[in-house]
Formats: C-alpha cells, structure tokens, sequence
C-alpha cells in the first residue's frame, strides 16, 4: 500500500512537471507565441494524458491544458524576452518541432491503422471459423438425416416397386379371365349381376380386420369356390374377402351364370380388385415418398433466400418428418401448437437446425421410451417454442456448460459437442433470441425466445 501511494504521488508529479516545465523552454526560445515547441507540447500533453491516465484523470488533464494555453495567451507580454539565440538554431529547434510532431503522428496513426487491421483480420477469422464450425455440425447432422431419409425412401419405393411387378401379372390375369368370359354365352342378366358386383366391391378397402374372422371368411369361400370348379381358390378367395363376398353372394350370382362363365367372371372379380388394390399401394407409397422429399424441401429451405417468412410450425413438422427414422416405437411425440402464432422472418434453414439439435438431444435423453412435447405460443412480441422430454434430466454440474462449444457428454463418435453451442448462436447472435434450458429429473425442457419482426425490420438486420 506504501509502494502504492509513492507510486501514485510520483506519477502526479511527472504530470504536473509535463504540464509546467514547456513554459521555461518556451521563454528560452522567445515566449510562448515566438516557441513553436507549443506544437509539441500541444500535442504531447494531449497523448500522454489518454495513454496514462484513466478517463476521468484524461479530462482533468485536457482541462489543466486548455486553461495553461489561455493563462499562457494572457500573459503573452510578460513572457516574451528578447532571444539572444543564433537565427540558425531558432530555424533549427522549428524544423526538429515540426519533424517530430508529423513522426509521433505518423507513429499513432500507423499504430492505430495497423491494430485495426489485425482486430479486423482476427474478426474475419473468427467468424470464418465460427462459419465452418457450424457448416462441419450442419454437413454432420445433414450426413446422419440423409442415411436416414435414405432408408425412409427406401421403404415406400421398394413396396411401389414390389407392388408395380406384381400389377403387371394380375392385370394379364384379369384381361385373360375376361377373355375367356367373353368367350361363353351368358345371358344379359348373368352379365348384368357381375358387372354389378365388381362396381359395388371393386374399390373398397378390406371389411374384415380380425385375423380370426378374415381367415374363417376365406375358408368358406374357397370350400364354395371348390365346389363350383373355380381354378387358383388360393388367390380368388382372398381378393374377394376383401370386397365383403360372401357365400350367400356367391350362391346368388351363381343363379345367373354357370360352369365356365362362373369361374371366369369370378376370376376378373378378384384380378381387377387385385389390380386396383395394387395401384392403390403404389399411390400411397408415391405420395409417402413426395411427402417425404417435400419435408426434406421445407427442412432446407431450398430455392429461398436466407431471410424468408417462416413458419414454425412447418419448419418443427419437417423437422420430426426427417427425422422420423430416430423416433423409436417407445418414443411418443405430442404436439401443443399455438394455431394464433404468426410467421416470423427467420433464417429458416438455420432454425430447422435448432429444431434438429434440440429434438435430437431429447431422443438420446430418453433412450428409446419416453415423451416429447413441443409447445409453441405467443408472449407479447415473442414467439416461443419449447421443446421438453420426461428423461432423466441434466446434472447441476453440467448444465452451466452444455452451450460451450465442444462439451458433450455423449459417447465418442456420438456427438462433436457443438450442436448446443450452434443453436445457441443461431438463436441469441442471428436472430437475437434467448435459449435456456431447465432441468430436473423427469423433465427437461429447451425454451426458445424468437422477436416476431416485420418483413422490413427482419431484411435490415439480416
């Protein structure tokens, strides 16, 4: 404390000894209008008072040197004394006093320039490494999504595929039944009633869902179609379960048509609603595969500019639709959806990327049994979005540390450790949000704070 206070009376010392000794140089050299050291001193003063001294002692120290510059101006008279000094020297002390003023100012100004440059240079690749961090999380999440958006393509156009090879054969088998119908004379009545039968039961869905009562209902009909002589009972009777035939319809339209007419009219029957069940397999599994391109299309956000109206509600439900080869069976989703929350103007491909991290870290919490709630609602300007799961919840010790970048807890090869971290920066840096996260064991929720902008107050901040 001794050493502290010597130190702090030296220091004023010096101060008052920089602000008072000029004034003899001055009068040395001719007075204080005659010196052109005043330019020195001028600018010295200024320099060392923002060097050395804090901010308030800066001030003091300006205002010190403003009213030494007047009090000097007012007694310019009194200073001024005849100089006895060669002319040359004079000229000389002007030159140095000109020459080291410009050098000092050079020196700051480079000084300054060249620390703005490195501040600049460090800014840029702070933020392309920030960049590339976030881009290596994305490229690794969009790697592990697409291996499963793989698998989930894979399943419909496989059955469209299966269904397609089969529609071939079953519409040869149709067009071949309905020649040989053609072939044999049946009355207009007979024709009549099995027209009716394939307009009435061609297209509905199968009646009979109880395994029990569907393979009692097949056995009936083949032991009827067994006794009419009807060829590949295997493959007619199911097709006709399927359009609620029974025996006692059978039997009726059996009054109209007979023998080989029979058998062949029931053979159509059953291949065209073979057909049609097959096209419609192939339609649903079409429509499953554009549903799926149309998720991953919304989760990317392709063809849009970064800054876009979005809607989060979409953006959560693309996002559970990609990633809807990670929901275990255990793992139920609910959602709690505000239908009053307006769209905001996000970067939407972004915050896809903070659903993703978010929902993804609740399904490793659950491990494969539990419950995922997403609630979305409005307070006041704020749309907010949470994201919350019945697991075991995060340790007091580290839930201060799961936003730093790569801290994970997870397995090696699991995790990089920077997805938290990512979304906290697209949520509080790009869309100058909030992300929190509350913790306890049996709930565990993520909280995203969104400002719902105008279209021209979010293009101007992006």
């Amino acid at each position: 404390l001794l050493q502290l206070r010597r130190y702090t009376l030296f220091r004023r010392a010096q101060q008052l000894l920089l602000l008072a000794l000029p004034f003899a140089l001055h009068i040395a050299l001719g007075g204080f209008v005659g010196s052109s050291f005043v330019i020195v001193w001028g600018f010295l003063s200024v320099l060392m008072a923002l060097l050395f001294g804090s901010g308030r002692e800066a001030i003091g120290w300006f205002v010190a040197f403003a009213l030494a510059i007047v009090g000097a101006a007012a007694i310019e008279p009194a200073l001024a004394v005849s100089s006895r000094l060669p002319h040359w020297l004079v000229l000389l002390f002007f030159i140095l006093n000109v020459v080291a003023v410009s050098s000092v100012a050079f020196v700051v100004l480079y000084s300054f320039v060249s620390d703005r440059r490195k501040l600049r240079q460090l800014e840029i690749a702070y933020v392309n490494q920030e960049v590339m961090l976030r881009q290596s999380e994305k490229l690794a999440t969009l790697g592990t999504l697409a291996a499963g958006v793989a698998h989930e393509l894979n399943n419909p156009a496989a059955a469209a595929g299966r269904a397609a090879a089969q529609l071939r054969s079953a519409l040869a088998r149709a067009d071949d039944a309905y020649a040989r119908f053609a072939e044999v004379d049946v009355s207009r009545q007979g024709r009549d009633a099995l027209r009716a039968m394939r307009a009435a039961n061609g297209t509905t869905r199968p009646k009979i869902i109880d395994p029990l009562a569907r393979s009692d209902a097949e056995t009936a009909v083949e032991q009827w179609l067994e006794q009419h002589d009807v060829a590949d009972v295997w493959e007619v009777a199911p097709a006709l379960v399927d359009q609620d035939i029974d025996p006692q319809a059978l039997t009726e339209l059996a009054r109209d048509i007979h023998g080989e007419a029979l058998a062949a009219g029931l053979t159509w029957v059953a291949s065209a609603h073979r057909a049609q069940t097959l096209l419609r397999e192939i339609g649903e599994s079409s429509a499953r595969v554009s549903d799926i391109v149309a998720a991953l299309k919304g989760y990317t956000h392709l063809g849009q500019g970064a800054v876009q109206s979005v809607d989060l509600h979409e953006g959560i439900d693309n996002t559970l639709a990609v990633m809807h080869h990670r929901l275990d069976a255990g793992v139920a989703v609910r959602r709690d959806y505000d239908a009053e929350l307006p769209k905001l103007q996000a970067y939407g491909s972004e915050l896809n990327q903070v659903w993703t991290n978010l929902l993804a870290n609740a399904v490793d919490a659950l491990g494969g049994n539990g419950e995922i709630v997403v609630r979305t609602r409005r307070e006041n300007d704020w749309a907010v979005v949470e994201i919350e799961d019945n697991g075991p919840g995060i340790p007091d010790d580290i839930a201060p540390r799961i936003f730093d970048p790569f801290f994970t807890t997870k397995a090696p090869g699991k995790g990089t450790g920077l997805g938290l971290s990512i979304s906290h920066n697209i949520v509080t840096q790009k869309h100058g949000g909030e992300l929190r996260v509350e913790s306890r064991p049996g709930r565990t929720r993520f909280t995203v704070r969104l400002p719902i902008r105008t279209e021209t107050a979010a293009q101007t901040r992006g």
